[in-house]
Order: C-alpha cells, then sequence, then structure tokens
C-alpha cells in the first residue's frame, strides 16, 4: 500500500528541531536567523543583518542549507560572497538560547571572527 500526501503534510511530518523557529539578537552583524524544514526534511536557514540604509528593518542574507553533524546541538552553514567566504555554527545552549560564531575569511587575507548570543522569539 503506498500513501500519498502533499508537500506541505511531508514538510510537516519532519522531525521537530530545537533549531527551527526564529532567533533574534541585539547584534547589528547577525540580527536574526530563521530556521526551518524544507519539504525535503532538511533544515534551512536565513541569516539577516541590521540594514545599512534602515536601522529599523532586517536584511536578508539568502537562504542556505544547514549541514548535518554527528552532534544534535550544533549545525553549520555557508555563505560565499564576492570577496570572502563566511562560515555560521549554530550552537544550542538550550530551547531558548543559540550561540553563533561567525567566521569570514576575506580574500584579502584579513579573517574576522565574533560570537553572537540570540534568543528564540515566541
Amino acid at each position: 500500500m503506498m500513501t500519498l500526501t502533499s508537500a506541505k503534510d511531508a514538510s510537516a511530518s519532519c522531525a521537530a528541531s530545537p533549531f527551527a523557529g526564529r532567533w533574534r539578537s541585539s547584534d547589528d552583524r547577525l540580527s536574526r536567523i530563521d530556521v526551518w524544514h524544507g519539504q525535503d526534511c532538511r533544515l534551512y536557514a536565513k541569516a539577516w543583518s541590521t540594514c545599512k540604509h534602515d536601522a529599523t528593518r532586517d536584511c536578508s542574507w539568502g537562504t542556505k542549507q544547514l549541514e548535518d553533524t554527528p552532534s544534535r546541538n550544533f549545525r553549520f552553514f555557508f555563505y560565499n560572497w564576492n570577496n570572502a567566504s563566511e562560515v555560521l555554527q549554530l550552537t544550542l545552549k538550550d530551547r531558548d538560547r543559540l550561540s553563533v560564531w561567525d567566521h569570514i575569511d576575506y580574500t584579502s587575507g584579513k579573517k574576522v571572527s565574533f560570537t553572537v548570543s540570540m534568543v528564540k522569539d515566541r
């Protein structure tokens, strides 16, 4: 017997992840991260920074798939920019707190790392 379900129903049946949700910080460099299950049940994330032209809004970096890791409390995702590559490591502290380590390797050779504490929106 085969059961057909819609993509929306399939996504809803994905195993719950404590990463899923909207996370916020007071750091303009990484003001928000949204994490959700895609139709393929994989986790996806979108990072946001405070917009340079309007500090009252967040500007999206674009959607990326989270990399699975053997540990259940952290995940990675990566951005490739025209002048740098960036990796973010999301580590769950508990169900309401997330720590994000952000590391940027610029093509000029400069390297920048920082950590941002985030809380889950309710």
